[in-house]
């Protein structure tokens, strides 16, 4: 049978993740531990893998000894302890563990209390179903809304989607604490699995602070947008948008992120020379592109916590976004709600962006001050995180003393 292996962290290079801080401490000899379990981890692109990275860090920093657990990828490394061997289904690449059940095993059994991470990928769900068996209470991360699915197969997420969830989703969810990351996923936690999970402030790391930056009545507008280049996240419709914005004045789209969609937008990236592909980048990376923009934009048509734009919204960055997840809450000031647009409606997102341009300055310290309460809303997701590992773990010692 296969054997699980420490995964060593890669090295510091472009779209790579930095070592993670909490591998580097060593933890005090009465330090709690806990294990993290997800099918993917950094470098690894995706708001599951930077959840994990970010409370990982957040929770060693409260005193908590921390571990990862994750799929083995098909080349190169992970940001985890230790990778279980995964064959990846086609054509979408589904992970499959096909070993490493002894370390999994070992790794729950040594853990005061264990997080598992997404409903839709099989290690997750087995991780909660091992944990139970150890008298360990896991917590199940929800990073879904809940909402159905638009843009895929009907025989995947139809049939054997639905099936998945309903042999084994709801299952583990019920013989564990589940937890979301957002206010729509609690709402789609009860419609979808018939649980109610507990709400989670998506926790943020230290971002750093945006420049000050001004536009100029004839200086081309500069519009970032990141994430995964999947339907759902529709990041052609971003080039609808721009399309519609230059209409009125001029502007360049920079997309970053890979996907199966990246061919279509190299073939319409060669004729439209304001449009540019970015490809994966490291957190950092991103960072520092979305503060050198004038706005982001998101188009997705179903999404969650929206990572994408909390973090530019959080730094004060001026966003335009689609009204799906927690999107519209982000907007926390009553006077930028408009910059959350309909579904689907390349007009509208135009039109909010051209609105933005024309009292940019203004704009701007609107933005500005929302960041200040949406940080303040979320300060609090760590703690909240870390109390919820408290009370799995004393259910573990409860059932160590049974």
């Amino acid at each position: 049978m296969p054997r699980a292996a420490p995964t060593p962290m890669p090295a510091q290079e472009k779209a790579v993740p930095a070592r993670r801080r909490h591998l580097d401490l060593a933890p005090a000899p009465d330090a709690r531990r806990a294990l993290i379990v997800s099918s993917f981890v950094l470098p690894h692109a995706g708001g599951v893998e930077q959840f994990v990275d970010t409370a990982a860090a957040l929770l060693s920093e409260r005193g908590w000894a921390i571990r990862v657990l994750a799929c083995r990828p098909r080349e190169g490394t992970a940001a985890a302890d230790v990778t279980i061997p995964t064959y990846f289904l086609p054509p979408g690449g589904w992970p499959v563990p096909v070993g490493g059940w002894r370390a999994l095993w070992q790794e729950i059994g040594r853990a005061d209390a264990v997080v598992v991470n997404g409903s839709r990928n099989l290690l997750p769900n087995i991780a909660a179903l091992v944990a139970r068996l150890r008298g360990r209470r896991a917590i199940f991360v929800l990073h879904g809304s809940g909402a159905p699915f638009t843009t895929s197969s009907f025989v995947y997420h139809r049939l054997l989607g639905s099936a998945f969830e309903w042999l084994v989703v709801r299952v583990a969810l019920r013989l564990s604490l589940p937890a979301s990351l957002s206010r729509a996923g609690v709402g789609g936690a009860r419609r979808r699995y018939g649980v109610e999970a507990a709400h989670v402030p998506y926790p943020l790391r230290d971002l750093p602070p945006a420049s000050p930056r001004s536009l100029g009545p004839d200086e081309p507008l500069r519009i970032v947008w990141v994430g995964r280049l999947y339907p759902e996240k529709n990041p052609l419709l971003a080039v609808e948008v721009v399309e519609r914005v230059r209409r009125r004045r001029d502007a360049t789209l920079h997309i970053y992120g890979s996907g199966v969609l990246w061919d279509e937008l190299w073939r319409l990236a060669r004729n439209r020379p304001w449009l540019a592909l970015c490809g994966p980048r490291s957190w950092n990376e991103v960072q520092a592109a979305q503060d050198a923009g004038h706005v982001c934009l998101s188009t997705s048509l179903r999404d969650a916590t929206q990572i994408a734009i909390l973090e530019p919204l959080a730094r004060g960055i001026p966003v335009v976004s689609t009204r799906v997840g927690d999107a519209p809450a982000h907007y926390v000031s009553a006077s930028l709600q408009s910059f959350c647009v309909d579904v689907a409606d390349p007009d509208a997102a135009a039109a909010a962006i051209l609105a933005l341009t024309s009292s940019y300055a203004q704009h701007r310290e609107e933005f500005a001050a929302n960041s200040d309460q949406l940080r303040t809303r979320h300060e609090c997701g760590p703690e909240r995180l870390s109390s919820l590992l408290e009370i799995a773990a004393l259910a573990s010692r409860a059932s160590d003393r049974a």
